[in-house]
């Protein structure tokens, strides 16, 4: 493929204005109607109480963006669509700064249009565009600040406008910055080689003092010991939990592949990456090793810390690397035939973004449309619960609860025991992450659709109940387990629950199965109520409900015990090679004042 730096001409400016043009108003295809994860509501609320301690946002508390979305608060209706007018703009400049970058790493015009419009096009640079997160945002930062420093050469001006660049990236997402090591270093190196130390040494003071000083405020808006311990207990928390020190994290090699394919795309990834592999193996050598040292570095940190649970977002600090080797594969072929170069570099490109386009609408309808299940929990509870009721929270769901139920109480917990002993149950209520197995609960759901691939997969379910109906699982009980639809956790032979004290006479109905069949007989399982028997109940069925009337406690929770008397091994029984005992296969339950 051609390598040039060729001024640009009339038509190819104009061709290069459309094409931008064209992008920018895609950026409002994709707006979502409000935040849908943990780090947007954090960032709302930043906007109004800015405290890196309180995870107002988390640390280390991305100054810049917050204080531009301070600057757009003015002109929205919420603190959400501020963040959001930040990423649409960032996202409006995406194709022109990665057009850049490419022209800085030295691509003819057409292959640096092709790969600014790809990219410009991949799900996860445009749907995240119209979020509240900040990646987008600096993602452009620093593709800009890496086009600056490629194509500095040796003026003191442009170096210092890199800089900038630079430092302002850094004030935006900090963890992002391996991507401009290599370009600095090599923008450096000119000067240094020319004993030009001065614009060095101006354009590194200028990248500190704007981190410095963004920072700096950040610590003082926080108190500065407070912020150095919020930044050292986060990021404790993000070694043990996101990289590979975590003990659920998934094989190294499956993190890579994920990497590759952030989206699951299917198909069209993998056209994409075979290509960026033909790039790598016959594009122009000095590109292609610009191009892996400035954005492998990065890929390679993914892959050891980020979780990957997250690669959709995190990717996007990387994916410009991929798709500028892309396009060098896509020349690669089209280069075999002279004649038809253009149109079959056009065709890789339509088919490409045509499938990624196609692929990624049907993913942009839910956020658009309707809130978040979080959301409508939390909204639901401010506008449905009387003001004079406790709200439990736990550690899923708080900042929603946090930043939209102002009236009400909050309380924080951290495990049910801590709802079902806490002096307010009787009038609390719980709002949760997930669904919840108690029959009165109030779900809110987002279906898992395509949008589940592109997103942090979570945030999809949310549910909400009176804190007088919970239960709290203590000993005799194993992990819940279930799928989409269902849930569900397996009692051993002996197991204990813990239910509100509610005053009176209560109503307790239980929802559980046995493995009649398979037994081949009944099962008995005895019921005690705060140490006393109750009954002891011979199963008709594999499929059971049981109601019981009980008098419940005043001071503090009921204790309910269950005992199997027909307790079983999973693999002795031919239903799986378990290993654990089981007694009863619990689904559901309603503990209720009558």
């Amino acid at each position: 493929m051609p390598i040039a730096t060729e001024p640009l001409t009339r038509s190819r400016r104009a061709t290069l204005l459309v094409l931008s043009t064209v992008a920018a108003l895609a950026r409002f295809v994709p707006l979502s109607k409000g935040p849908w994860d943990w780090d947007e509501v954090l960032f709302c609320s930043a906007i109004g109480d800015y405290d890196v301690t309180a995870h107002y946002p988390h640390p280390p508390g991305f100054p810049l963006y917050i204080f531009l979305a301070k600057l757009a608060r003015f002109f929205t209706a919420t603190d959400f669509h501020a963040l959001q007018t930040i990423n649409v703009l960032a996202g409006m400049a995406v194709l022109p700064v990665l057009f850049w970058v490419a022209r800085s790493l030295r691509f003819s015009f057409w292959p640096a249009l092709v790969a600014a419009s790809l990219f410009a096009f991949l799900p996860n640079v445009w749907f995240f565009g119209g979020t509240g997160f900040s990646d987008v945002p600096a993602m452009v930062l620093f593709l800009a600040a890496i086009a600056a420093y490629l194509g500095a050469g040796t003026s003191a001006r442009k170096y210092a406008i890199a800089s900038v660049l630079f430092g302002a990236a850094l004030l935006v997402r900090p963890q992002n910055a391996l991507v401009a090591v290599f370009p600095w270093t090599i923008a450096t190196l000119r000067f240094v080689r020319a004993r030009e130390w001065r614009p060095v040494i101006a354009g590194t003071l200028i990248a500190v003092a704007i981190a410095m000083a963004g920072y700096g405020l950040a610590a003082w808006a926080t108190g500065f010991t407070d912020y150095y311990h919020a930044l050292v207990n986060h990021s404790r928390y993000v070694r043990h939990a996101d990289s590979v020190a975590s003990d659920w994290r998934a094989p190294l090699h499956e993190v890579l592949l994920i990497q590759l394919d952030p989206y699951h795309a299917g198909k069209v990834s993998i056209l994409v990456n075979l290509l960026a592999l033909l790039g790598v193996l016959r594009g122009p050598r000095n590109t292609v090793l610009e191009t892996l040292f400035t954005f492998a570095p990065f890929f390679l940190f993914a892959a050891l810390v980020v979780n990957p649970l997250g690669s959709s977002r995190f990717s996007l600090n990387y994916m410009a690397g991929i798709i500028l080797l892309t396009t060098l594969g896509i020349f690669a072929i089209a280069d075999f035939f002279p004649r038809a170069r253009l149109p079959i570099a056009f065709a890789f490109t339509f088919l490409i973004a045509g499938r990624f386009i196609y692929w990624v609408l049907p993913a942009f309808e839910q956020p658009r449309t309707t809130e978040s299940a979080p959301v409508q929990a939390v909204q639901w509870v401010a506008k449905h619960v009387p003001k004079t009721s406790t709200i439990f929270m736990d550690e899923s769901i708080w900042p929603w609860a946090r930043y939209y139920i102002r009236d009400h109480e909050l309380v924080h917990v951290f495990s049910y025991p801590d709802i079902v002993r806490h002096d307010d149950v009787r009038d609390g209520w719980y709002v949760r992450m997930n669904r919840s197995s108690i029959d009165s609960a109030r779900h809110f759901i987002r279906p898992r659709n395509r949008t589940w691939n592109i997103v942090t997969p979570r945030a999809f379910e949310a549910s909400v109940l009176p804190a007088a109906h919970m239960a709290a699982f203590t000993d005799g009980w194993y992990n819940t387990e279930g799928d989409e639809h269902l849930q569900w956790r397996w009692s051993k032979q002996r197991a204990f629950m813990e239910l509100p004290g509610i005053g009176g006479t209560g109503e307790l109905l239980l929802v559980f199965s046995v493995p009649q069949k398979e037994l081949k007989r009944s099962s008995r399982v005895s019921f005690f109520w705060n140490g006393n028997l109750v009954t002891t109940y011979t199963t008709p069925a594999s499929d059971n409900e049981l109601t019981l009337r009980l008098r419940s406690r005043e001071d503090g929770p009921n204790v309910l015990g269950i005992y199997c008397h027909d307790a079983f091994v999973p693999n002795n029984v031919g239903i799986g090679d378990d290993g654990r005992t089981l007694g009863i296969q619990f689904w559901s339950w309603r503990w209720r004042r009558l």
